[in-house]
């Protein structure tokens, strides 16, 4: 190949006419009249032209077979795996989403073995950030116990995992690449950058242990406790929901006093009626005979809570039709079922 179409013997990249080196790998380029075929001080030439495929834009793509070689030095382990996937990513230039398999249960381990550092801290930060946003959406998960724990597993372990097994080739493919491309510019030949790639680590196990067991354990002392205490909640939630539930046959007596003939209705004697109730989850419960709102007095099943009271106002709307208000008397927040919260 002559004049502007000449093509680098190391990396297939195309050169000027006027051109010395390649301005990719440096290569030096025979004056012409020279051979340019392998030589001392030169590389070989590793580069084959592949016919565009259809629907893919370009009109040639160089694709280098030693380039396979390369990667799997700078890959290591389960060289198998990544090789023919990054070859493919330098065919098309550009990576895809896949699968990978090793980084889907503990991501930020395995990115530390492949010495992806910024990946592995930030899949180490995620657990962190993902019980905060899971403490949002908790309260709001209903009284549904797996629901609640396979809420938990999918944003603070399965999230996680799964995106970096979707990513996982891309980052190595990034890394491998750029491995490659340094080693290069230090040498002259495909030989001594194979060389040179071997003699570097491209895996760290030490760091995946240490580190990656670092960062399992920072996410167990913080997200653990937070699950602890978010679960707690959620008991006390639905033991609140259990006592609403229980009270809901003294809201229905009190709408047929309210809806009955005058006959039917029990005379206000008193102003408030004592119902004894027969569980720990209520210590006493009153009804207003003349207002017809229910107090329900927490039991000591829900010691965080006990003697302290939740109202159960009836009210009229605009149709004449009644409904009931849920009125928490010093309950946090963070203990009310859906009940209340949208009173």
């Amino acid at each position: 190949m002559g004049g502007s179409q000449r093509s680098c013997n190391r990396c297939g990249d195309l050169l000027s006419s006027e051109a010395g080196h390649c301005s990719t790998c440096g290569t030096a380029i025979p004056a012409a009249g020279h051979s340019e075929d392998a030589g001392p001080g030169t590389g070989f030439l590793d580069t084959v032209r592949l016919a565009p495929v259809t629907g893919e834009p370009g009109d040639e793509r160089i694709v280098r077979p030693s380039l396979a070689i390369m990667f799997r030095l700078a890959v290591g382990p389960q060289s198998d795996h990544y090789a023919p996937r990054f070859m493919e990513f330098e065919r098309i230039g550009h990576s895809m989403p896949g699968w990978n398999w090793a980084s889907l249960w503990a991501p930020s381990a395995w990115a530390f073995y492949r010495k992806l550092w910024v990946a592995g801290f930030a899949f180490a930060l995620w657990p962190l950030l993902a019980v905060g946003a899971f403490s949002l959406i908790e309260p709001h998960l209903g009284d549904s116990s797996i629901t609640w724990l396979a809420c938990a597993v999918l944003l603070i372990w399965l999230v996680p995992g799964a995106i970096a097994s979707l990513i996982g080739d891309t980052l190595v493919w990034r890394n491998a690449r750029r491995l490659v491309h340094e080693a290069q510019a230090r040498t002259r030949s495909p030989q001594d950058t194979a060389k040179l790639l071997a003699k570097h680590p491209a895996i760290a196990p030490g760091s995946a242990v240490f580190l990656g067991g670092a960062a399992i354990l920072l996410a167990g002392f913080v997200a653990w406790p937070s699950l602890q205490a978010a679960y707690a909640d959620r008991v006390v939630r639905t033991r609140i929901a259990e006592v609403i539930a229980i009270a809901l046959p003294l809201q229905q007596q009190v709408e047929q006093w309210t809806d009955g003939p005058k006959a039917a209705r029990i005379p206000p004697k008193k102003q408030n009626v004592a119902v004894q109730p027969h569980t720990d989850l209520i210590d006493e419960v009153d009804v207003s005979l003349i207002s017809g709102r229910v107090r329900v007095t927490l039991g000591p099943l829900i010691p965080e809570l006990y003697g302290r009271s939740i109202l159960l106002a009836p009210a009229l709307d605009r149709f004449q039709q009644l409904w009931w208000t849920c009125v928490p008397v010093g309950i946090p927040a963070r203990y009310l079922p859906k009940e209340c919260r949208k009173s």
